[in-house]
């Protein structure tokens, strides 16, 4: 989960018409796309099509290298993939120095970054139009994300470069998504130098006080509204960063930005840069199918991490047991480091380390040591490389 989740959709809506729509003079990566924020930094970025094994056209960005490196020399290549109702643009939004893309890059790596199906960048199929077939082209959750995105981007990025095996970097969903796609497509396990998982969103049962929380005992009949008023994507993501971006861009309502979030992740206001929040919404939210908030839900209601629970009779048919079967953990095989904080309302540490002792590769349990680092953090913490990525991309380069 990252960003903003329904309840924010009312709440930001509600203001629409009372602020002002002329932005001032801002940070100039506000109101550009994650292309157009890379190139404004003087980085190389090309965008690759990549398409999956049931028809999804995704596009990921691509910085081949640094900004000061000719691009001579062969580099080892990195995935990095965002959280729910976000895209490739929370992996630059910092800006150099501060977001891991470009770090990654500055020391010599081939930075992919991923953006997953039905989100703003890859909206297209081979046979489904995100529009006409809407119902057919959202029947997805992150299960599916993790089963047929990341093995075709892993394919498409190795085969490409001539490699064996690649790093991998998730946040949240990021995470949800590689623990699906390493335990149901174990064979890819030896393609994973290591993966670093931030706020690894999976196990969900000590959720306190956070939006999913409470919609989670109303996930049946959530479910059964979407379907009944056939809405089976994020409602306006368009209006919601409309009116996010001017809210954030006024000084009289950067306490109000700030309120939303802390609601949403956990407060930590010594860590969250105003400043940069009118970049951070020209892009967020981004589209993301509704039965990826439902699937989490069931992850609250029900416990364990589990596929997608269609009903007794419909997994029945599908599964062959009236319950969805959980993910067996086990069949992960690929080193992994685990990065969470203890004010993460969306991801608690302790569920973190239930996760921690169901892997059996742990390459790194990492917990942060700001006592208020929250969900956003990992991404958008004014001091997130002294407090986390000095320690990963330390253990990345043990492998």
């Amino acid at each position: 989960m990252t960003v903003l989740v329904l309840a924010i959709i009312l709440t930001l809506s509600t203001l629409r018409g009372t602020i002002s729509t002329g932005l001032p003079s801002l940070d100039p990566d506000v109101g550009l796309n994650t292309v157009e924020i890379i190139e404004n930094h003087g980085y190389p970025c090309e965008n690759h099509y990549i398409t999956t094994e049931d028809g999804y056209i995704l596009t990921f960005q691509r910085i081949p290298h640094g900004k000061n490196d000719d691009g001579s020399g062969k580099k080892p290549a990195v995935l990095l993939m965002h959280g729910l109702i976000s895209s490739s643009a929370d992996y630059v939004n910092m800006g150099p120095n501060r977001s891991l893309s470009y770090i990654l890059a500055d020391i010599g790596y081939d930075v992919w970054l991923g953006n997953a199906r039905g989100n703003a960048w890859s909206r297209n199929h081979t046979t489904l139009d995100v529009v006409d077939d809407a119902e057919r082209f959202f029947d997805f959750s992150w299960h599916e994300i993790g089963h047929y995105d990341l093995p075709a981007a892993i394919d498409y990025i190795l085969n490409l470069k001539g490699d064996d095996n690649l790093y991998y970097v998730g946040h949240s969903q990021g995470c949800t998504a590689f623990l699906v796609f390493a335990s149901t497509r174990p064979e890819y396990n030896d393609k994973i130098k290591m993966a670093s998982l931030m706020g690894p969103a999976s196990i969900m049962e000590h959720q306190f006080g956070s939006l999913l929380k409470v919609l989670s005992k109303y996930i049946n009949e959530l479910e059964a509204m979407f379907a009944k008023y056939k809405i089976y994507e994020l409602p306006y993501p368009e209006v919601i960063r409309e009116v996010a971006l001017n809210l954030c861009s006024q000084p009289d309502f950067s306490d109000t930005c700030e309120a939303i979030l802390s609601t949403v992740d956990g407060a930590d206001e010594t860590q969250l840069d105003i400043s940069k929040l009118p970049v951070i919404f020209s892009n967020a939210p981004s589209n993301a199918a509704t039965k990826q908030f439902i699937h989490y839900g069931q992850q609250i209601k029900n416990g364990g991490f589990a596929q997608y629970d269609h009903g007794a009779e419909k997994n029945k048919e599908i599964y062959g047991t009236e319950t969805p079967p959980a993910y067996d953990l086990s069949k992960i095989s690929a080193p992994v480091g685990l990065y969470y904080g203890r004010n993460d309302r969306l991801v608690p540490y302790q569920d973190v380390e239930t996760l921690i002792g169901k892997l059996p590769n742990v390459a790194e349990d990492y917990l942060v040591s700001w006592e208020l680092f929250n969900h956003l953090d990992f991404i958008f913490s004014t001091d997130v490389v002294d407090l986390l990525y000095v320690d990963l991309i330390k253990v990345m380069q043990q492998y």
